[in-house]
């Protein structure tokens, strides 16, 4: 983004409204109040309510008669989860790999493409959401609270003049992105408003109006970027300044922070000084969750052990101790240490 483009943005943001123009009319596009909240949660209830009365599914209806009808499989639903796990993989990889350019950015066409996937994926779930329950009610609760927020000059917009459903596509479309937030919240002219934030207003919105989304993103991506140059171990501004490879190092620390909950929490119930000491700990549990978390513990070595004794197990049926790689190994190395010893 160049800076005349953060400048215009924030000027944007900072302002607490938005001009749309349609056709010959000007409209000023200004956050809801508390008050319009209330009653546009209000909309959302009634409409919810009405559609229910008349035999509309509601979303979890609706999917059901999806997966009924083949329309939406448990394939599909994994493959969307598998996306995800492989989108967090790509960006540790991606952070992991922050010193080879050509591997960084072969990895970043496939982030891409994952994402691709991923969009794909989730649009043909929620394909049918707008013919729910829910889907009425949120198109209905939207389009009251814009209509409370669209203004030309000091007076409401007559919303029977305009096609509210089109000004409101509009509005959407000038909406910022993510990517384009998090541009803004780490550099110039933004950093030096959100650094004098104790003396000035960083916002302009009129009394009583909450803050747009654009703002409350702005403000929460601006804490984030703090809170990394505070940590301990924090990344290069090279790191920073690219959202992949920074989202790689968060999964990380996530990781780290998970691991090291899990392992307070394993010394716990492991308090025992003869089940402390040992090699190794089974622990059981009916939690897929919990179990998830313990194997979070394991070092990378520990899992790929553990995954080739469940391999083992399931080729065999039933396995002992020698029927393990590992133990093979261990049992091996043991009787050469003793031919050495016996050597001697």
């Amino acid at each position: 983004m160049n800076s005349y483009e953060r400048e215009y943005f924030i000027s944007r943001i900072r302002s607490g409204f938005y001009i749309l123009k349609l056709e010959n009319v000007r409209v000023k596009v200004v956050t809801p109040t508390i008050e319009d909240e209330f009653l546009a949660n209000e909309v959302f209830m009634e409409s919810f309510d009405a559609a229910r009365s008349d035999d509309i599914l509601t979303y979890e209806e609706m999917l059901e008669w999806m997966q009924g009808h083949g329309l939406w499989t448990k394939e599909k639903e994994e493959k969307i989860e598998g996306c995800k796990k492989d989108i967090d993989k790509l960006k540790v990889e991606i952070f992991n790999a922050r010193s080879k350019e050509k591997l960084r950015e072969t990895i970043r066409l496939y982030i891409r493409a994952a994402e691709k996937a991923l969009i794909k994926l989730n649009n043909e779930k929620d394909d049918l959401f707008s013919k729910t329950c829910e889907g009425i009610a949120t198109q209905e609760k939207s389009l009251f609270l814009f209509g409370k927020c669209c203004f030309v000059g000091n007076e409401l917009l007559d919303i029977g003049n305009v096609d509210l459903t089109e000004l409101y596509y509009l509005y959407n479309s000038i909406q910022l992105s993510e990517k384009q937030i998090r541009d803004l919240a780490r550099n110039d002219p933004w950093r030096v408003c959100w650094h004098s934030k104790s003396y000035s207003a960083l916002f302009g919105n009129e009394t009583n109006r909450v803050l747009s989304n654009d703002q409350k993103t702005l403000i929460l991506w601006s804490s984030m970027y703090d809170n990394i140059q505070e940590s301990m171990e924090c990344p290069t501004e090279e790191v920073i300044a690219d959202d992949d490879m920074l989202d790689g190092w968060f999964i990380l620390q996530k990781r780290k922070q998970k691991s090291e909950k899990a392992k307070s929490e394993l010394e716990s119930k492991t308090s025992n000084q003869k089940i402390a000491n040992s090699d190794e700990i089974m622990i059981m549990t009916d939690s897929a969750k919990e179990a998830e978390n313990i194997h979070g513990m394991n070092s990378f070595g520990s899992e790929m052990i553990r995954q080739q004794r469940l391999n083992t197990v399931k080729r065999l049926g039933n396995a002992t101790d020698l029927d393990f790689q590992d133990k093979k190994i261990e049992v091996q190395a043991t009787q050469h240490q003793m031919m050495k010893d016996k050597r001697r």
